[in-house]
């Protein structure tokens, strides 16, 4: 049954890397912009996992299944880490009756829209200038625009978790790159496996630093 079901998985990553790049593009746009524009926490999480698995269908002729693998049990696992670290600062609060801590240092939604709306208009400039003639557009413009919004990400970070996401965005554009020459399969996995540990330390600084939050808040309120 599984066999089978990742075999049906990658062929259909395989049609849409072949025939549907348009519409790949701008799935990752659109993702790009949720992960800046969104305040929760949770939901930015779900943004970043669907612009990894758009630049994973994007990159699919080229790294192919057994690279696409390692990256696909590599995300698998930063979601698990992502969704037991939520998983359990929720339970505490409620086990806890404790201030949600989460809160603190989130920007607006309008302010987020406005970084979301700036990464697109630099990710344009940029193309439309010198970076669009070097490389083919299905390149050129996810590094571009992974890169912009990998930077945003980390500028407006809150919180280690929300700095977590813009490292590997970061790290995203700089594999579409990689892809371009030949990828060796060691390389590939020390970086999937660099992955994981770029989320386990920022779910567990994420984790201190709500901790941290909510022992202020409950002291302030006492």
């Amino acid at each position: 049954m599984l066999p089978t079901l990742l075999r049906e998985l990658f062929q259909q990553l395989e049609f849409y890397s072949s025939h549907r790049a348009p519409q790949l593009l701008t799935g990752l746009a659109i993702c790009g912009f949720l992960l800046i524009l969104l305040p929760d926490d949770r939901l930015a999480i779900l943004a970043f996992l669907a612009q990894r698995l758009v630049a994973l269908a994007l990159l699919w002729s080229a790294i192919q299944v057994p690279l696409g693998t390692t990256s696909i049990i590599a995300s698998t696992a930063v979601a698990v880490i992502y969704a037991v670290t939520e998983l359990r600062l929720f339970l505490a609060a409620r086990r806890k009756a404790l201030p949600d801590g989460r809160g603190a240092g989130r920007i607006s939604l309008p302010f987020g829209a406005l970084a979301a709306a700036l990464g697109l208009l630099v990710t344009y400039g940029a193309l439309q200038t010198w970076v669009g003639d070097l490389l083919p557009m299905v390149v050129a413009f996810p590094a571009i625009l992974l890169t912009v919004n990998g930077f945003l990400v980390l500028l407006l970070a809150s919180n280690a978790g929300r700095t977590g996401l813009g490292i590997l965005t970061l790290v995203d554009a700089c594999r579409v790159l990689y892809a371009l020459w030949q990828p060796n399969l060691l390389v590939w996995g020390l970086w999937s496996a660099c992955d994981v540990l770029v989320a386990v330390s920022a779910s567990h600084l994420h984790s201190a630093q709500v901790a941290s939050l909510r022992a202020e808040t409950g002291e302030g309120a006492t």
